[in-house]
């Protein structure tokens, strides 16, 4: 018997309600044994909080009727002793924010030790080690990771150390909730590359949660549909991609194949088009005319861990070095490159929230580096940012309309409390959000929709400069387009210098006049968009292009066998 013959989960009739209000509607679908089910759709469509119902992991208030099977056993009326006996052990979750799932004061060897303990209480066969860990999820090169704690990881790494976690306990069914949303191209590759094998080897099932249709086109066996809490089409994910029945399953697929129209046309052999020459061209032309913003030879240099010693050569890591960039007035500058590249790193030194050991950052003619006091806050007012993670940077405790406003009430531009719930309803409004959620609160929102609120807060001031770091990696792709639209009309409108810092360079050609490519810190091709996209003069560039997935599971089929065969 195939091992897909053999189900190991059914959902059928799940009904889902937080505090009396119904979030999904009658959800039905099953998961066999060496399958991977996606679900998609856009954010608040209901999808992660299926998949948690399985292993009842809901937010407080929640509530799930219907029936979920796993391997004949009735989980929706099982005790919350026997669902302990199912976690970890048997059901096994990757978290979409895993700076929130980590623990701040344990190391990466103090997490991967304690999943491997919970394991082996459950009766594991085999001890995997830490470094093992590591190496299945492609950190095994980091001599000290074992050593270091989440804050001194990036994005990528925190999620890959996650899964690490998840893989040590060896689970019968695997849920992954956004697992690659945060993760570059290459890493992403080699981490759906592992969750491939390990659900073939392992006769795993597999429910992965995300809103990247390339993504799906890559892992998934079987798609789930979802929209406002219904499931609108189920099917094998050829069908659903060469023949998809229900109109919002089209919609979604036309809005992934628009975004990254470019990226097949060079996997076709496409060049670049002319719209691509004449941006490149305006971008030349506005960056000898007035620069917004120049950074020249940065170098940035954190001590290494466990080391109390002063600065040296031998105790020193270098996040950047010798990095220059400059991005005129109306100029898109986009920077791209794998997880720990360095190129958040630049955005935080520019910022001043990294330590500058070298080199200078000039702001309109201000240098930032050793400013302070008085004089620093009025040059980085006229920065806006929008960091990474939407969770870590927004306060939970404040009302939207607060978050939103904190710029403008901050710098003392508005302090009357009318004006800013308007101004609040209208940033709101652009970043195509419900204005009359203005009075909720940070829990209360998906992951795409908390990074549409750090959108609206980073524009409220209409800064000079705005720094987009992976500002729509969160989104599914309909919102992706329309939050790029959305900065591509503000940055018209208002004429400010943006830096777009994204790991996919697809739609960093979206949106970039320029595009600066980096790996381990260090600028490694920088040029017009066109030239670095059907042109590129690095192999590492060369690699990054490669490594993105690509909406049609055909292609995304056809090149795995040819890189294995390779």
């Amino acid at each position: 018997m195939n091992a897909r013959d053999e189900v190991l989960l059914t959902v059928s009739d799940l009904e889902i309600a937080v505090d009396d209000k119904p979030i999904v509607h009658g959800a039905s679908f099953t998961v066999s044994r060496g399958e991977v089910v996606a679900i998609v759709g856009e954010s608040g469509a209901g999808k992660s909080m299926t998949a948690m119902a399985v292993p009842s992991l809901l937010p407080p208030g929640a509530s799930r009727r219907g029936s979920i099977l796993f391997e004949g056993t009735e989980l929706v009326t099982a005790s919350e002793a026997d669902m302990r006996r199912f976690r970890g052990a048997e059901i096994a979750c990757v978290y979409q924010e895993p700076m929130t799932a980590l623990n701040p004061l344990h190391t990466v060897g103090d997490f991967l030790e304690e999943a491997i303990g919970a394991h082996e209480s459950k009766g594991s066969a085999r001890r995997r080690e830490p470094q093992e860990l590591l190496e299945l999820v492609g950190l095994g090169g980091y001599d000290d990771l074992l050593k270091r704690y989440p804050h001194q990881l990036s994005g990528g790494q925190r999620q890959r150390i996650m899964a690490a976690g998840a893989v040590a306990w060896e689970p019968k069914l695997l849920i992954a909730d956004e697992p690659t949303t945060a993760l570059d191209v290459t890493t992403q590759r080699n981490l759906l590359g592992m969750f491939r094998d390990l659900v073939r080897r392992e006769r795993m099932g597999m429910i992965f949660v995300t809103h990247d249709m390339g993504v799906v086109a890559d892992i998934a066996d079987s798609v789930v549909v979802m929209r406002n809490g219904l499931v609108v089409e189920t099917g094998d994910v050829y069908s659903i991609f060469d023949n998809p029945q229900h109109e919002y399953t089209r919609s979604l697929l036309a809005a992934a194949r628009a975004l990254h129209g470019a990226e097949t046309a060079l996997l076709e052999g496409g060049g670049a088009d002319a719209g691509t020459e004449d941006a490149a061209a305006a971008s030349r032309e506005a960056a000898e005319d007035e620069v917004a913003l120049r950074v020249r030879d940065l170098v940035v240099e954190y001590k290494r861990s466990g080391l109390r010693k002063p600065r040296t050569e031998e105790n020193r890591r270098a996040a950047v070095q010798s990095a220059n960039l400059t991005v005129a007035r109306g100029e898109t500058l986009g920077i791209v490159g794998e997880s720990g590249s360095g190129k958040s790193t630049i955005a935080r030194a520019i910022l001043g929230l990294a330590p500058v050991t070298g080199g200078s950052v000039e702001l309109a003619g201000v240098e930032l580096v050793g400013l302070k006091g008085r004089r620093r806050r009025r040059a980085l007012s006229r920065l806006g940012v929008v960091f990474q993670d939407p969770t870590s940077s927004l306060d939970p405790s404040l009302p939207l309309w607060r978050v939103v406003t904190e710029p403008l009430w901050r710098s003392g531009a508005v302090r009357d409390t009318r004006e800013l719930r308007r101004r609040a309803r209208e940033l709101l409004t652009d970043v195509d959000l419900d204005p009359a959620w203005i009075e909720r609160r940070r829990h209360e929102l998906s992951g795409g929709q908390r990074q549409r609120v750090a959108i609206a807060r980073a524009i409220s001031h209409r800064p000079d400069v705005l720094i987009a770091d992976e500002p729509t990696s969160a989104l599914d792709v309909t919102v992706q387009v329309t939050v790029l639209e959305l900065l591509a009309r503000l940055q018209r409108e208002h004429d400010f210098a943006c830096i777009f810092i994204s790991h996919d360079l697809y739609v960093v050609s979206t949106i970039s006049d320029r595009v600066l490519v980096m790996k381990d810190g260090q600028v490694v091709e920088n040029g017009p968009t066109d030239q670095v996209i059907h042109d590129p003069e690095n192999e590492y560039t060369r690699t990054l292009l490669g490594a993105i997935p690509v909406p049609d599971p055909v292609l995304q089929r056809s090149r795995r066998e040819a890189e294995s065969i390779r």
